[in-house]
């Protein structure tokens, strides 16, 4: 039986482990929408893009990673796991590198490309896979403690580039960056991801035990599953939400009458109630599975976009910023438990990569509706009415999903 108490003793013998997973969270940041928005209205303004111009790039971009991502998704299944996370990270660093140098429209598609599929995609993918792969009783609080990367990159990223952008062209950010997780990723992973008695399934509990006889789907089967498709929405419509929202951010804040200097700053208060999500829902699953959660995991994101769209004194930022990190933090650990809960493990890369395409078409389409919407005149009550009537449609689905 699950007990908080057993948390800090599982983190002492696997933190190795755990902060491998965290560290390649973290620097997926740069290939997350949190960080190229920020950088969003000098890119519009050096390449004289509209908000519906900039959106398609992204949206088209980040459509061609799913796409590769589809292919790639599943080495992780087949490759050895370091020599493979050495490769991604080498071409993160190269990637940071080369979007230094976009020089238009057409360089700066290439270079989203590159930035989106190693990070938000490969290296998401591979940190959360990793996790849920390795551990079963503790499955729900590894993912939710490698997690904590996203919350820890979406505090420290924006406010330091915002800083740095008043002395440096944002150009020269990207090899800066690059410069910094070479330092901070390659030399560690041969000590991180070494393997430990308890790993591969091996962990003790309930959770464990029940899993060991769980049939191992392969993706073929699981595409061939009405339940896939009733849940794909779930995923899409988080992904597609926050990275609209965040996408155009610089817009909505200002629009709001907000300084986004100030707005910039409560991304730290995204990140910690991000953490406190993550490690809240990470026990949650560990006590009473992912599937029993998963209906529920929308609802922080439905209530901290009508808060974002319809209260307007400045300081409510950092409410808003508090409810949707939450939500934020709580959905990485509901659905990447998910997946491993109903097709079991061995197979998960490729089970997991069909389920971050869907998180990446939906990364895709939020820019480009929220672009089309703002260049149409679209007011953010509206947008923010939409988006929340989508989302209770995604939520009814996963519910009927797994009723049973």
């Amino acid at each position: 039986m699950f007990r908080v108490s057993d948390t800090l003793p599982f983190v002492r013998r696997e933190w190795r482990f755990l902060t491998f997973g965290l560290l390649l969270a973290f620097w997926s940041g740069p290939g997350q929408t949190y960080v190229i928005s920020v950088i969003g209205g000098h890119i519009r303004e050096d390449f004289n893009l509209s908000h519906g111009d900039f959106g398609a790039i992204y949206t088209v971009a980040t459509l061609v990673c799913a796409a590769i991502l589809w292919k790639a998704g599943p080495l992780v299944d087949r490759l050895p796991l370091k020599q493979f996370v050495y490769k991604i990270a080498l071409l993160m660093i190269a990637a940071m590198v080369a979007f230094g140098f976009v020089a238009g429209p057409i360089s700066l598609f290439f270079g989203i490309i590159a930035v989106r599929f190693l990070g938000q995609g490969m290296m998401t993918h591979v940190a959360l896979t990793a996790m849920a792969r390795r551990y079963e009783a503790e499955r729900g609080r590894a993912v939710a403690i490698a997690a904590l990367g996203f919350p820890l990159g979406e505090a420290l990223f924006p406010p330091l580039i915002v800083i740095a952008l008043t002395f440096m062209n944002w150009q020269l950010i990207w090899p800066a960056m690059a410069v910094i997780a070479a330092l901070t990723l390659l030399p560690f992973i041969p000590q991180l991801i070494r393997h430990t008695p308890t790993q591969d399934g091996k962990g003790t509990g309930v959770l464990a035990a029940a899993d060991e006889d769980a049939k191992h789907w392969t993706r073929a089967e699981m595409l061939k599953d009405g339940k896939f498709y009733l849940l794909a929405p779930t995923a899409m419509a988080q992904s597609g939400i926050f990275t609209g929202l965040f996408f155009h951010q610089v817009y909505f804040v200002a629009e709001k009458g907000w300084d986004f200097e100030w707005w910039s700053f409560t991304f730290s208060v995204f990140a910690a109630a991000s953490l406190i999500g993550g490690i809240v829902s990470g026990m949650l699953v560990d006590m009473y599975r992912a599937r029993t959660l998963a209906p529920f995991v929308l609802l922080p994101i439905i209530v901290g976009i009508y808060v974002f769209a319809n209260f307007e004194p400045a300081f409510m930022a950092i409410i808003v910023m508090f409810i949707l990190g939450f939500g934020a933090g709580a959905t990485n650990p509901v659905l990447s438990s998910l997946w491993p809960e109903l097709y079991g493990t061995r197979h998960l890369g490729a089970i997991r990569a069909v389920a971050t395409v869907v998180m990446v078409v939906g990364s895709a389409l939020g820019p480009i509706a929220m672009g089309w919407a703002l260049d149409a005149s679209v007011t953010l009550q509206t947008i923010a009415g939409a988006s929340m009537v989508i989302a209770i449609g995604c939520a009814g689905l996963a519910k009927w999903a797994l009723r049973r």
